[in-house]
């Protein structure tokens, strides 16, 4: 297996990777309860379509700035107090939704969960590859906590019904009990590659191809990802395929698909290659999500909706994976892949939002049919980079 186990960690290195798998667990939570909360939002603020894609895209435009800015701020202050503090904000986002419909300040508080989760995917892969040797198993394996997180948030909603405040206090709660077990984490360079902040920015990594190559398999991923995350109950809601209840089960299947496929992930990465998986699941995705859209009726919905969480499971980890330790070289590279992947993943929510306005929500999420087919293009050329590098037997 490739990579450090967590088994040969030390104890204080151990505990660092539980807090990454809280911290992984409660973003899974608030964005996934943000989705399934969009629709009652959207009736109970009156805001359109197109607000609502405005709100995905600031949540994304959140999370590729801080995708650049987080190595910044970490060569200038302590790096457990960025870490710490940018970890908070998405439960400040959750606490102004909960108290205002306007639309600005839903923007910003979209904004500031973006924020969050750019923080937390910044330092987590980050730490989590540089302390495993970039196992890609261990990496998996952190993805999946963040889909304990998602599976558990629709049936938070359901739980709290129509009350969406009671199931963002729930989660504003967990955020707390995140940031008190985060203070006693010890971040040491063993764990994240701090550089002097009057050195220069080694940005090396632009000149390979394999990061090119995963920028591009992350951009679609997150974009498709991103977009099914935040419009898949309205979808189902809106389209007449189900009703809400309907729909935040629907959304609960997706997401107990993503973890089981997480860990199975976690698993099938110590016995093969990353380009073979990405490739597999690159075609899953395709196929899964066609399934998705021509479906009309719940079953076929059902079935297709679980396949697309079980096939984009490992797609992140195992992406990162593939990477050829590109993250323990160039620090900066973290924050380019999720600021690059970033931009595509706001313009793909904008762009949902701005079509369902016009020719409904179905046709709105047909504009990922593009991204599937630069997902399936990108997988296949990430599988012939990696098999020309293959010694020759």
């Amino acid at each position: 297996m490739q990579g450090k186990s967590i088994r040969e960690m030390s104890r204080r290195q151990r505990y660092l990777i539980a807090d990454i798998f809280i911290a992984y667990f409660a973003m899974g939570l608030y964005l996934i309860l943000i989705g399934s909360a969009l629709p009652s939002i959207k009736a109970e603020y009156g805001i359109s379509y197109g607000v609502g894609g405005m709100m995905m895209s600031a949540q994304q435009v959140g999370y590729l700035v801080i995708g650049i800015f987080t190595s910044l701020l970490a060569r200038r202050f302590p790096v457990k107090a960025v870490y710490l503090g940018l970890g908070v904000l998405a439960f400040i986002g959750l606490a102004l939704m909960m108290v205002s419909g306007n639309p600005f300040v839903l923007l910003f508080a979209m904004l500031l969960t973006g924020v969050c989760k750019g923080s937390t995917c910044n330092f987590g892969n980050q730490m989590v590859s540089t302390l495993s040797g970039s196992n890609a198993s261990l990496l998996n394996l952190a993805q999946a906590f963040f889909a304990v997180g998602a599976c558990a948030a629709p049936l938070v909603a359901m739980v709290c019904g129509a009350s969406w405040r009671s199931a963002f206090a729930i989660t504003i709660a967990v955020g707390a009990v995140m940031f008190v077990h985060g203070l006693r984490v010890t971040i040491g360079p063993d764990a994240y590659v701090r550089e002097s902040a009057a050195g220069s920015v080694d940005f090396g990594f632009f000149r390979t191809k394999i990061f090119w190559l995963c920028t591009v398999l992350l951009l679609c991923y997150l974009a498709i990802e991103g977009s099914v995350m935040g419009w898949l109950v309205t979808y189902f809601v809106d389209s007449g395929a189900a009703s809400e209840a309907a729909a935040q089960l629907l959304a609960t299947a997706l997401w107990g698909a993503l973890l089981i496929g997480r860990f199975a992930c976690a698993w099938l990465s110590t016995r093969f290659q990353p380009h073979h998986m990405i490739a597999v699941m690159a075609l899953g995705v395709a196929v899964c999500f066609t399934g998705l859209m021509v479906s009309r009726t719940i079953v076929p919905m059902a079935v297709s909706t679980m396949g697309l969480g079980l096939f984009m499971a490992g797609m992140y980890g195992t992406t990162l994976g593939g990477s050829e330790n590109l993250m323990e070289r160039y620090p900066m590279c973290m924050g380019m892949f999720i600021a690059v992947p970033g931009i595509g993943a706001a313009v793909t929510q904008s762009a949902i939002g701005a079509i369902a306005d016009r020719i409904g929500i179905r046709g709105g999420m047909s504009f990922l049919y593009v991204l599937v087919a630069a997902l399936l293009a990108a997988a296949a050329l990430f599988f012939v980079y990696h098999q020309r590098k293959q010694p020759k037997k």
